[in-house]
């Protein structure tokens, strides 16, 4: 056994796993900040978190997909591989829209207005990164 966990899992993807429930953390801070509109941390404490889950794709979860995707495709039918997907469609949508969403504040972080416009978006965009990090945290222990 090598993961911190006990499991067969490599120390990296142990890591990242803990890395996504501190963004998702500091996700719920910055909505408590945005509920006491203070806007401005709200912001800078989303863009870090976006930040974080890119890079964390880019080194960990973006790796092990893609070298493994023949097998997310050939089985298929296998539930830890549904699960991957349930966990990677979602995540995947969810960055892209907080790489856009953080993107268009970070041009005018003082225009609150053009915020208050994209809250659905915004709360759409919470609630896919929310479904990826459950079906990733049950992907982590079906594998």
């Amino acid at each position: 056994m090598t993961g911190i966990f006990g499991t067969w899992v490599d120390l990296q993807v142990d890591i990242n796993l803990i890395l996504q429930i501190i963004m998702f953390a500091i996700i719920v801070i910055s909505l408590f900040y945005k509920n006491k509109n203070k806007f401005k941390i709200h912001g800078v404490l989303m863009g870090i978190a976006v930040i974080l889950h890119v890079l964390t794709f880019l080194t960990v979860m973006g790796p092990i997909f893609f070298g493994h995707f023949s097998t997310f495709v050939d089985y298929i039918s296998y539930p830890e591989i549904q699960t991957t997907w349930i966990h990677a469609i979602p995540g995947a949508i969810a960055m892209i829209m907080g790489i856009l969403l953080v993107g268009l504040w970070a041009l005018k972080p003082s225009n609150i207005a053009a915020c208050s416009r994209r809250k659905r978006l915004m709360d759409v965009t919470v609630l896919l990164w929310l479904v990826s990090l459950i079906f990733g945290i049950a992907t982590y222990i079906l594998v």
